[in-house]
């Protein structure tokens, strides 16, 4: 038994090393860093929307479609102040038209010097915009959402990207340097090399179960090492 797991507890030393060590570095790295800052909340100024100022009822919304039409509810960011308004939003047939609740009015599509506007007002920062640009196809670091967003890019130390629907014109997510330095280390911990998301994959569970099996051997061998000593009899 000795043998064995000395044997084993070398090998599984070897293969594992540089991979426990990045567990360890990663670990350290992402419980370092605060999450409120991973996540951008310190640079995103978010309105609440009230459905207590709604005016106009659901009913004289939906006269003007279907019978099969669909109402849901949701919201709309404006500035001048900044605000979210309660919005109805309306799919009838391949068609989605969204309402103003407090004046029933239409919205129209939020055009790229809006989305500026709307990315300036709810950013909490002080730097000017690099660039905006829809996305129909969306970057890994917000590839979980639906297309198309719109992204606005700021000159700021921490290279932020909002990005923003273009229906509400909301700020959906925050990503910053920061946000990609956690991702880099969740990747590396995680052992998730394309989507960053899996850990129940193969590789980890091999990785994990050998750290497993290498800490096991380590405490057999301890135990050999420190085991009471049998005395011999000294007979005379």
């Amino acid at each position: 038994m000795y043998k064995l797991s000395r044997s084993l507890h070398n090998w599984l030393g070897i293969v594992l090393a540089a991979q426990i060590s990045l567990w360890f570095l990663s670990g350290l790295v992402m419980a370092w860093l605060p999450i409120d800052e991973v996540r951008g909340n310190h640079l995103k100024i978010e309105p609440e929307v009230s459905w207590t100022q709604a005016q106009v009822a659901p009913s004289s919304i939906l006269a003007k479609h279907s019978p099969n039409a669909l109402l849901s509810f949701s919201h709309r960011v404006l500035v001048d102040p900044l605000r979210a308004e309660p919005v109805y939003q309306v799919e009838d047939g391949s068609s989605v038209v969204r309402y103003s609740a407090l004046t029933g009015i239409p919205y129209q599509v939020i055009q790229e010097n809006d989305i500026q506007t709307l990315a300036i007002a709810q950013y909490a920062g002080t730097a000017s915009i690099r660039s905006v640009l829809l996305l129909e196809a969306l970057p890994q670091e917000v590839g979980h959402l639906t297309p198309p967003l719109w992204q606005v890019v700021f000159n700021d130390e921490d290279n932020t990207h909002l990005y923003l629907s273009p229906t509400t014109g909301k700020v959906e997510r925050v990503r910053t340097d920061t946000w990609r330095l956690f991702d880099f280390m969740w990747m590396l911990h995680i052992m998730d090399y394309d989507e960053r998301s899996d850990f129940n994959h193969p590789l980890l569970i091999a990785f994990a179960a050998s750290a497993l099996l290498f800490t096991f051997t380590g405490f057999i061998l301890l135990y050999y090492k420190f085991r009471p000593r049998r005395q011999s009899r000294i007979f005379y």
